[in-house]
């Protein structure tokens, strides 16, 4: 391992110390490491070692995979295993475990591992790189991974700034095209072999549930269906319809299977599945005067599908609108939001709820669940909003 030295201003150092793990590469006295490359961090007053790091150039950044303390003299399969055993031990107590369970099982700077994400899907491991120049390192984890949860195989997604398109993967040991995992026993077919999304986001585990307890008799619209896991939680607690939309024939088929492995036949009349755009479904609905008791809008940050793009900042409001316009009243608004710079979820549903000229009271506010962890100096890192709303 190289033993190029890179020297922290005090303010780093303390950030590091504090739990930061992702330091800003201009806050250092040197630049130029190459991608990837294993780096020791020294205070610049004090000269003593405050941790090792990757850098990260392509995002700007040191990964910060051990502070001194730790004791572990470089970045290798030790090291990872390391991190990899403690964040198993959290995942066994929080009874997400078995051969069969899709869950979260490192989440980047919260578990010690800046730069690298890795989900469980059955006997399989995706773990997730965010920069090029940190394949190496993926790769160890990955195997680290496998060994320790007793996995058939992995597959390593770099992930690079170009986004989802730019989506790169190599696999180890034995990984099928397709699977299916459970979750509070809902059996979800996934695609660890796909692009970047496998098919089941396992950060709105614990919202599927809570949606539960709200759908029974309710007639749902679900947009941005993708493939059919809010919809089937509210089919599978009694809900009266449920609308499924997307702009994707085929993830509307992978919905429509889903729904068929809880024993729920798709082309039964309370199950619609529309392939469409969602504001323009909306339109529709508010013109032929429909209604629904449960909406739920779960959007990408950006999209252009169907050739109209979308911008979760500028776009949501007057969607939210749209929505609101066919709520009755006591009906339900669940909204959803991916990322942090959008700010406040529920100011931004306030905003669209009046220009539908409605009022609405929030009955909750959430966002991920205890298998993401996020250090607290690193507030960004929490991105997931999740936001339930009754109409008055």
């Amino acid at each position: 391992m190289s033993e190029r030295v890179i020297r922290l201003y005090s303010n780093t150092s303390s950030f590091i110390a504090g739990g930061g793990r992702d330091a800003e590469i201009h806050t250092l006295h040197e630049v130029g490491a190459r991608p990837g490359e294993p780096v020791k961090l020294v205070d610049d007053k004090t000269s003593e070692e405050v941790g090792l790091a990757l850098a990260d150039p392509e995002n700007g950044k040191l990964r910060v995979l051990a502070v001194a303390s730790d004791g572990f003299p470089k970045i290798d399969g030790a090291l990872l295993g390391w991190r990899v055993e403690r964040a198993l031990a959290w995942r066994n107590q929080l009874g997400l475990t078995g051969t069969d369970r899709a869950y979260r099982l490192l989440h980047g700077a919260g578990d010690n591992v800046p730069g690298f994400t890795c989900d469980v899907l059955g006997r399989v491991a995706v773990v997730y790189v965010y920069a090029e120049g940190l394949r190496a390192v993926g790769t160890l984890l990955a195997e680290a991974v496998m060994g320790f949860a007793k996995l058939d195989g992995a597959v390593v997604k770099v992930r690079a700034r170009g986004g989802a398109a730019d989506v790169q993967q190599t696999t180890i040991g034995k990984v099928e095209e397709h699977a299916v995992v459970k979750e509070h026993d809902i059996p979800y077919e996934v695609h660890p072999l796909g692009g970047l999304n496998v098919g089941l986001f396992t950060d709105m585990r614990e919202h599927r549930r809570d949606l539960a307890r709200v759908a029974a008799g309710k007639r749902v619209l679900n947009l941005f269906s993708y493939t059919g896991s809010l919809s089937l939680v509210c089919a599978r607690a009694g809900a009266a319809t449920v609308t499924s939309v997307d702009t994707s024939a085929g993830v509307q088929a992978w919905a429509q299977g889903n729904f068929g492995r809880s024993n729920l036949d798709w082309r039964d009349k309370r199950w619609k599945f529309e392939t469409g755009e969602a504001s323009r479904f909306l339109a529709r609905a508010i013109r032929d005067k429909e209604q629904y008791d449960l909406v739920l809008i779960d959007p990408p940050s950006t999209s252009s599908a169907s050739g109209i793009p979308w911008a979760l900042g500028r776009d949501y409001p007057e969607l939210i609108a749209q929505a609101a316009a066919v709520i009755p009243t006591d009906g339900l608004l669940w909204l959803a939001s991916n990322t942090h710079e959008l700010g406040s979820l529920s100011k931004l549903a306030h905003k669209g709820v009046r220009q539908a000229n409605k009022s609405c009271t929030i009955l909750s506010i959430g966002g991920l669940p205890p298998e993401y962890p996020t250090p607290a100096v690193q507030q960004h890192d929490r991105y997931l909003q999740v936001c339930l709303l009754r109409m008055s």
